[in-house]
């Protein structure tokens, strides 16, 4: 056991975090990882919310799926490919915004699996903006 945790590195996080940057010479990559993020935060929460109808945990889970998670997520890589990738800022926000209808599209089909999903909720959808934009916009200013 010892072996195992004395052979660990953090190059995979760091490799993780630079992508995470947005990095204009890696982007497809980058927006495969986010949408793939996006894409599974929706599965995730709309298999806990079928299976585990009765369970808290999976509640406070869907919940924090429904939103919270992503828009976060969002916020924190825009500031961070904002500070690591200056003037890019507001390219960003576009893709954020290409983001978030991916996001819409992706929660409107789990209503094909459950017609009565909070998926694609405009409401939760615009919290979740108000978190995100003005996150990044704010470094899209700072950085620029």
């Amino acid at each position: 056991m010892d072996a195992f945790f004395s052979q660990m590195t953090v190059e995979p996080f760091q490799k993780l975090w630079a992508l995470l940057a947005l990095p204009p010479d890696r982007l497809l990559p980058a927006l495969c990882l986010l949408a793939g993020f996006i894409i599974y935060c929706e599965l995730v929460r709309i298999a806990l919310a079928v299976v585990l109808t009765r369970s808290v945990l999976a509640h406070v889970t869907v919940c924090t799926l429904t939103f919270a998670l992503q828009a976060i997520t969002l916020a924190v890589v825009l500031l961070h490919a904002a500070a690591t990738h200056p003037g890019r800022g507001f390219i960003n926000l576009g893709i954020a915004l290409g983001l978030y209808v991916l996001w819409y599209l992706t929660g409107q089909a789990t209503r094909l699996i459950r017609p009565g999903s909070e998926g694609a909720d405009l409401g939760f959808m615009a919290v979740g903006a108000l978190i995100t934009f003005p996150v990044g916009l704010v470094g899209a200013i700072v950085f620029l």
